[in-house]
């Protein structure tokens, strides 16, 4: 890796480059907004996972969640790297072919598979993630009419975990759509001989998004344990343990994240005594100080999704790997008792933690104003179905202007960043950024941590906006545009009225 691709954001003099490339290179190729993706940043994190297995527990896979960032380019660069791919559409299952992944290499997920994608996954020998009992009898019923005897994991929900993440992106809880219950596990397996054309091999389990403390991970992968030890005690072998995703990033400091903390908290504070010039989150929301389970405030503990983690992407592994878990009542390390349930291969499905640090986002300034009387308001060229997140969370995200970068205020200009669209949710960050200066009109400002998700999820062409181009960017500086910037007749299809 050169240095000049080594971090997608550097300063060398009076030029800011992105990903290699001037400003002037970006808006003048593929206008503004444009999404941008580091190819040696993508590989660098997948190496990164890699090392950490060879370390602690050779006996492992590692798959690319593909929704993070779906392109055969980008799932070819996984290939390379000796990764498969979790899957979870028939789109997402050709790109990763088109990527030349082997489809034993992919790992058919969703709560929702329809008939003919399950059909296809038997035939290439996909390994299936069955979401629920009554999924994996679909599958079943599937296999036996071909003549069949398919791979499955069934995927586990119903944990008792509280205060993970955001509740929007939990995915491993009592309620949640995802899964078959924990508790319903054990009487389930000693009925596994009714269903002879499926090899029950292991578990699946994905906790949610930017699962930022390992408690969650050991309480998770103990359970799964447990679970193994059934389906050995039924004549049958646990083959795979797969704990998913879900492996956080930083996208600030933790003096920045605390700094952040408080704000929120005295912003409401001064707010509720008639000084609302501190509010820090829009309309005075209090983020994850609302419990999403009772509803009520409690200034004492976040309960939300966590922006700052002591132990991101492969390093959150390794605290698993080398942490102590419980298997029956027992504490034992975690490798120690994946060896003791037969060495079965471990699994993980990263995704943020492979792209989001791969991105950033380039987007103009429009109008710079005031709202509720004392707050900032940065309205950019860009709307928030450009920026999906945000549809979904409050997503902290480190924000910089690139135009004229080394010209500073005294003091950083706080704002809200509104979007161009016409509903009022338009609102790209509901937290407040930090500018290193008042921007003007015209200027460009830089969103840091858009690689994964931020660029395709909820994406539309709302008032007929087109979708910004994403390009990918290589170690010697030469570009791939996976998705090129929408025209007019993308988005308004001629078409004839016939009689």
């Amino acid at each position: 890796m050169t240095d000049k691709t080594a971090e997608i954001f550097q300063v060398h003099g009076d030029q800011a480059l992105i990903a290699g490339h001037p400003l002037s290179f970006w808006e003048q190729k593929y206008d503004l907004p444009v999404h941008i993706y580091s190819e040696p940043i993508i590989r660098r994190n997948l190496k990164a996972f890699k090392e950490v297995f060879k370390k602690h527990y050779p006996n492992y896979r590692l798959c690319f969640a593909a929704k993070a960032c779906t392109h055969p380019l980008v799932l070819k660069i996984a290939n390379e790297e000796g990764a498969g791919a979790d899957v979870a559409s028939y789109n997402e299952v050709r790109a990763a072919l088109d990527g030349g992944m082997p489809p034993e290499m992919l790992d058919l997920n969703g709560n929702c598979k329809e008939d003919f994608m399950i059909e296809d996954a038997i035939r290439q020998g996909m390994k299936i993630i069955a979401d629920s009992v009554e999924e994996l009898e679909n599958v079943a019923e599937i296999a036996s009419k071909m003549g069949a005897k398919p791979k499955v994991l069934l995927r586990i929900s119903g944990y008792e975990l509280k205060g993970v993440t955001d509740d929007s992106v939990f995915t491993a809880g009592v309620w949640t759509k995802f899964g078959t219950q924990l508790k319903d596990i054990p009487a389930f397996l000693l009925t596994l001989d009714k269903y002879p054309n499926i090899e029950l091999v292991g578990f699946h389990t994905h906790i949610g998004s930017q699962i930022a403390k390992v408690d969650p991970y050991l309480s998770v992968m103990g359970k799964m344990i447990e679970m193994g030890h059934l389906l050995n005690a039924t004549g049958r072998k646990c083959e795979v343990i797969n704990i998913g995703g879900g492996f956080p990033v930083c996208y600030v400091d933790k003096d920045m994240w605390m700094k952040i903390i408080l704000r929120i908290k005295e912003g409401y504070l001064k707010a509720q005594k008639g000084d609302t010039s501190q509010i820090f989150v829009w309309r005075d929301a209090l983020a994850g100080f609302i419990n999403e389970e009772d509803e009520r405030i409690h200034l004492d503990r976040w309960t939300g999704e966590r922006f700052y983690t002591e132990y991101p992407k492969e390093k959150m592994l390794e605290k698993l790997l080398t942490g102590e878990i419980v298997v029956n009542g027992k504490k034992m390390n975690t490798v120690a008792a994946l060896r003791d349930l037969g060495a079965p291969i471990l699994t993980i499905e990263p995704g943020r933690a492979v792209a989001e640090d791969s991105g950033v986002t380039l987007a103009k300034v429009g109008i710079v104003k005031k709202v509720a009387t004392h707050h900032n308001l940065v309205n950019l060229e860009m709307g928030i179905t450009s920026h999906g997140e945000s549809l979904i969370e409050k997503p902290v995200k480190r924000w910089e202007i690139v135009t004229d970068y080394h010209k500073k205020d005294p003091h950083p200009f706080e704002a809200f960043i509104g979007g161009n669209l016409c509903f009022s949710g338009d609102m790209i960050s509901k937290y407040k950024v930090f500018l290193q200066r008042k921007p003007k009109r015209g200027d460009v400002v830089l969103i840091h941590n858009t690689g994964a998700y931020t660029s395709s999820l909820l994406t539309a062409n709302s008032n007929c906006f087109p979708r910004p181009a994403r390009v990918l960017v290589y170690e010697d500086g030469s570009t791939a545009v996976i998705k090129r910037r929408d025209s007019y007749e993308d988005i308004i299809n001629p078409s004839e009225r016939k009689g």
